[in-house]
């Protein structure tokens, strides 16, 4: 027996099926209850609620050139907020950097150890010499490569070549840029909702097992029959609202100890069910 999901969109009712919370969306991925935070069944029905099944494309595609994503995706990353990467992305804009090609390391860092006003204070980027180098290098990849044909994931494999670019940086830019769905951005965020529906596992890290995962992630994907590109940054965004709520869950499920030392949490209590 299925279960029935009701919801509300633009002041229309809509009343909708799910497998049984039992029952398998891929081998040792279970539906689970679409009231319970972080299964499958959720995420389905928060992508209906937000009316995803029609988006044109990804929240998140870019709408400027290939350069300005590099540059953005190069900026952002572990321990650097969306805030603050987009603050020094718009001051390296304002700069004329990214429109140039800048390729002189030097330049990049001058800019990027300018103060940055955010929130209505000062901040300084963090890790400006290394991001510099990797942000000129980027630049001159650009300068001597025709990048026009490359659609997706070739754009992924491309922009490997580039140094201080892996994965993730590289799925970023090819998703964000061409809307791509044969990628995936594996953050922390997309890792933990991963761990927490038993897509991955808490042995699986990207560092050795990224192709892998991104081919499950593209397979869960497709059988919820959704857009990995628009997914992906559902599941973002929520994951990052949530905080120290997704940390205690996974604290709960697997225990502490059995995580990397990034996903540990003190705190581990927990009430997944949602009120309906």
């Amino acid at each position: 027996m299925g279960q029935v999901v009701h919801y509300w969109l633009e002041g229309q009712e809509y009343q909708r099926t799910l497998p049984d919370a039992a029952e398998s969306v891929l081998p040792g991925v279970l539906w689970g209850e679409h009231w319970t935070l972080f299964s499958p069944a959720y995420w389905l029905s928060q992508y209906w609620m937000y009316g995803l099944e029609d988006a044109v494309h990804s929240p998140y595609k870019a709408r400027g050139s290939l350069a300005e994503e590099i540059t953005f995706c190069l900026l952002g990353g572990f321990g650097i907020t969306a805030e603050l990467s987009t603050a020094a992305f718009e001051a390296c804009c304002n700069a004329g950097l990214v429109e140039r090609l800048e390729t002189s390391a030097e330049i990049w860092q001058r800019q990027l150890q300018e103060p940055l006003q955010l929130n209505g204070r000062l901040h300084h980027y963090r890790y400006p010499n290394q991001k510099a180098r990797y942000l000129a290098k980027a630049m001159a990849f650009l300068h001597a490569n025709s990048l026009d044909q490359c659609r997706g994931k070739s754009l992924r494999d491309e922009l490997l070549r580039i140094d201080g670019v892996g994965y993730k940086t590289a799925g970023w830019v090819a998703r964000n840029f061409l809307d791509a769905d044969d990628v995936a951005i594996l953050d922390i965020h997309l890792i933990r909702a991963g761990q927490l529906c038993d897509l991955f596992s808490v042995q699986e890290r990207v560092e050795r097992d990224y192709e892998s995962m991104e081919t499950k992630f593209v397979e869960f994907c497709n059988a919820l029959n959704v857009r990995p590109a628009v997914l992906d940054c559902l599941i973002w965004d929520q994951m990052r609202s949530f905080g120290k709520v997704a940390l205690e869950a996974l604290d709960r499920k697997f225990g502490a100890k059995q995580l990397p030392s990034k996903q540990r949490s003190k705190t581990t209590q927990l009430q997944l069910q949602l009120s309906v």
